[in-house]
């Protein structure tokens, strides 16, 4: 509904320029409403008996007029994200019976709005999606998709229940894909990307910036090589566009039912590079690792804290009896693991990228495939002429170059001791 029309569905076709008399209530306080209105779509509701009737107001009260244009405009999420674009934030948090939270810089702020109450979140989320995403979402009580709200910007939604109430958070995303060199991107991690095969991770906690990385590493290809690149995202962030590579991205739940089925397939579709936005399950693993394996170039990212509990947690997902052999696989196809984490500048506003580079040489080879992975924290520190680095040390030139304070230093050193 808008101020000068509404839409609905219908058991009876009804034609085109038809004036039909309308009776409505609004939520907010049982107000009814009359007005007439002239049809000006009609369209058949895929998969039912139903007809869309869309009609536009030719007679309406101009204080009923009014009352529906307030109403609108405090369900209109677009002011919302408007917010969040123009304060750079990273994050909204839509809570029921609470005002709306940005998160800027790593740090929530609550906003200057009303607190909206569970069945406004509700009429706001449910206006970003289309009817086969509510069905999912009622059926699954969990959705992520993407939107894109400008020219620049798009937006990754998570909706999801919590006590029963419908709640959301929309991760802002730059449509632009930052270079290596704006995300300060270590340049070892080009060297992983130029392999013709194995197995490349992106490790980092959630927030960390593993899809930006990400989709910097597969812009470089695609300027760089000639390839067919294959990307499985949930949902979609970054829209790549074809330069030297052919590129498909195909979004986990619209085009294909998960990231195990999806890279299965890949396999069928004459790829170079794969690229899985998320390694969940034993099947995506383990199909991941045959892949490269097999002579594909596959990047995936994994939510881990540091290099040594990614290869571990991966590992295990694995029964123990396949331990010894899933190293071994590892330790053959792995080329490099790059380790990241986003953290609060006191020199200026903002977060700086800390990273952990594991180049994959034999040395670390061989402690991977003996399962000892402890060595290989001393192997990154050690490992300067490698091009490898710890987070110790990557903290450390941060707090020399004045970019982050003693304090911020001290703690984050201590959190990955």
């Amino acid at each position: 509904m808008s101020s000068d029309g509404l839409y609905f569905e219908s058991e009876f076709l009804i034609d085109l320029q038809t004036e039909i008399g309308c009776k409505f209530t609004m939520p907010e306080n049982n107000q009814e409403i009359t007005v007439v209105a002239k049809v000006t779509r009609v369209e058949v509701i895929e998969g039912s008996k139903l007809f869309g009737i869309g009609a536009y107001f030719t007679k309406i009260d101009d204080k009923d007029r009014e009352f529906i244009r307030q109403a609108i405009d405090r369900y209109d999420i677009n002011k919302l994200l408007e917010a969040a674009v123009k304060k750079n934030a990273s994050d909204l948090h839509l809570l029921a019976n609470q005002k709306a939270v940005l998160r800027i810089n790593g740090e929530l702020q609550q906003m200057d709005t009303p607190a909206y109450k569970a069945d406004e979140i509700y009429k706001m989320i449910f206006s970003l999606m289309s009817k086969q995403q509510i069905r999912i979402f009622e059926k699954q009580k969990e959705l992520d998709f993407g939107i894109q709200f400008d020219a620049n910007n798009r937006f990754r939604v998570n909706v999801h229940q919590q006590r029963g109430f419908i709640e959301a958070v929309l991760r802002l995303i730059n449509s632009r894909i930052a270079s290596f060199e704006e995300l300060q991107i270590p340049e070892e991690v080009k060297g992983f990307i130029r392999h013709k095969d194995g197995l490349v991770l992106v490790i980092g906690p959630t927030g960390s910036g593993k899809t930006t990385t990400i989709a910097a590493m597969v812009n470089l290809i695609n300027q760089e090589r000639k390839a067919v690149v294959i990307t499985l995202e949930r949902p979609i962030e970054y829209m790549h566009v074809n330069d030297k590579c052919i590129i498909k991205q195909r979004e986990i739940g619209t085009d294909t039912f998960s990231f195990s089925e999806a890279l299965k397939s890949s396999l069928r579709q004459d790829p170079n590079i794969i690229v899985v936005g998320e390694m969940e399950d034993l099947e995506t693993v383990k199909t991941a690792l045959l892949a490269a394996e097999a002579g594909y170039l596959v990047i995936a990212s994994f939510h881990a804290p540091d290099t040594l509990q990614a290869i571990d947690r991966l590992v295990s997902i694995f029964p123990p009896e396949n331990r010894k052999q899933v190293l071994a696989q590892f330790s053959h196809c792995l080329r490099g693991i790059i380790t990241q984490m986003l953290i609060p500048r006191s020199d200026i506003k903002g977060r700086f990228l800390a990273t952990e580079i594991l180049v994959v040489n034999e040395a670390v080879k061989k402690v991977i495939r003996n399962d000892e992975l402890i060595q290989l924290r001393n192997i990154m520190q050690t490992g300067s002429g490698a091009k490898m680095r710890s987070f110790a040390e990557s903290l450390k030139q941060c707090f020399e170059q004045g970019i982050i304070d003693g304090e911020t230093y001290e703690w984050y050193a201590l959190k990955n001791s």
